[in-house]
């Protein structure tokens, strides 16, 4: 049975927010949960985390590690997670851009993306269209999270199942609440909250690992309480909390870390079908001169 933690904060909103971009150590953290746990605000009674301890199947980790591990390319666009200022890049006309780039860190997306300014169609992940085996090899940790986040959270999980039955099942991880899916690779994330998912809904987070390596806590300062992720376990959290990682520290030199977030993407319940939204992305083209071929 899961002990029941009741937390007061340790920071106020504001001095939590204050935190963006910060990297977290071993002081930013008071309790260290390593044992099936549902830690509650004291004060409202709301749910935090609810943390399982070796839940998954290992088979069922082991084939999701084996086929997701590549998902985490160089990206340069988290900005506040990576804990780096950054620079925003120059248009051809020597003009400013909106598109803000950081060092590369290892990070990617699976599953479906909504519309963008830069990309006005709803689509399947660059990942999805080349390595749509590896993805469908991995559905099965997908589909156990989902059913998981249903038992330990109804309320939300019932929410966030509505819209996702709303939305076309073109852009939808079959059967589940989720339409995307991030995978990082050896992160240390900075302090951050997640943005652009179902605000209604409540975040998970899955790690992956291979070989030997210390700390990569997951920390939510605000109530100075830090989850020891190993294989096999699963968190359900606020990620709306202010969040990030302790330091990674390798014993073994291919020590490896992968973390699954996952998650419905809000605006996705504006995506039509998949034969809609080619069609727009090919009048699009169309439009603005460029080939489709």
């Amino acid at each position: 049975m899961a002990r029941e933690i009741y937390l007061d904060p340790v920071l106020s909103d504001k001095e939590a927010s204050k935190l963006a971009g910060a990297l977290l150590n071993d002081t930013s953290y008071k309790i260290l949960i390593d044992y099936d746990a549902d830690v509650y605000d004291k004060e409202s009674g709301n749910v935090i985390a609810k943390f399982r301890k070796n839940v998954i199947p290992a088979n069922m980790a082991k084939t999701a590690y084996t086929n997701l591990k590549a998902a985490a390319g160089s990206t340069g666009n988290r900005a506040i997670a990576s804990a780096e200022k950054g620079k925003f890049l120059q248009k051809k006309d020597g003009t400013i851009s909106n598109t803000h780039r950081v060092n590369p860190v290892k990070s990617g997306i699976i599953g479906y993306f909504d519309r963008t300014v830069r990309t006005p169609y709803c689509r399947q992940t660059a990942f999805n269209k080349n390595e749509f085996d590896k993805f469908k090899k991995a559905y099965g940790i997908i589909k156990f999270v989902d059913n998981q986040y249903k038992e330990l959270m109804p309320d939300h999980y019932k929410l966030q199942r509505k819209v996702a039955d709303e939305t076309s099942q073109d852009f939808v991880i079959k059967d589940t609440a989720f339409t995307t899916i991030t995978v990082n690779k050896n992160w240390q994330t900075a302090v951050h909250t997640d943005k652009g998912d179902f605000k209604k809904g409540f975040g998970n987070l899955v790690v992956l690992r291979e070989g030997r390596y210390e700390g990569g806590y997951f920390v939510i300062p605000q109530w100075a309480v830090a989850f020891d992720m190993q294989n096999c376990d699963l968190l359900l959290c606020d990620v709306h909390q202010w969040h990030g990682n302790t330091p990674i520290t390798k014993i073994d030199e291919k020590a490896t870390r992968i973390s699954l977030v996952m998650y419905y993407r809000q605006n996705m319940e504006k995506c039509g079908t998949a034969i809609e939204e080619q069609e727009f992305a090919k009048q699009r083209k169309i439009r603005s001169g460029e080939s489709i071929y």
